[in-house]
């Protein structure tokens, strides 16, 4: 039977991979945050409120940086980049119509999930006390996440859109 080995990252890769992880994350749901405001500003806002959120993970990442005195592994803002499911695959930037909002939805699940794996990847090769708290705080807050993304995709309808389409029908 074949052992598995996990490999340990030094504190400074460790903290270098989370922050750049959680800078492409703030920037994703930024642009899903706007892509979903003409057509559902409920989706928009839970978008920007998760965006918010690892405004705050950077921040307590950059913290246990500090108290490692590698606070330069984390200095670099977040890059703003479009996204990749948006590179080629539409024309459109802001949600259209329903498939298109079905699509984002899955895409944000599917990229919550793998976000959390990742996440919980570092915890369990992490051999530094000083970033366990930080770790297990983004675990259990991109646990979180998922679950209400997942249930966000699950009840969202279509009602916005017909909504939105009659009022631009009528201008």
């Amino acid at each position: 039977m074949e052992k598995i080995v996990f490999p340990n990252f030094l504190p400074y890769e460790q903290l270098d991979l989370a922050h750049s992880h959680e800078s492409m994350e703030l920037n994703r749901y930024r642009w899903l945050a706007l892509s979903f405001l003409p057509v559902d500003p409920s989706v928009s806002r839970l978008m920007s409120s998760i965006g918010l959120e690892c405004v705050h993970r950077l921040s307590n990442l950059h913290e246990a940086a500090v108290q490692l005195g590698l606070d330069a592994c984390v200095n670099d803002p977040p890059a703003w980049e479009l996204p990749s499911c948006y590179r080629n695959s539409s024309r459109h930037f802001f949600v259209i119509d329903e498939r298109m909002g079905q699509h984002l939805l899955e895409y944000a699940e599917e990229s919550a999930s793998e976000t959390y794996v990742f996440f919980n990847r570092l915890l369990e090769t992490n051999a530094t006390p000083e970033l366990h708290k930080a770790l297990w705080n983004c675990v259990n807050q991109k646990n979180n996440e998922l679950k209400v993304i997942k249930e966000y995709r699950e009840c969202w309808k279509s009602d916005s859109l017909e909504l939105n389409t009659t009022k631009i029908n009528e201008i």
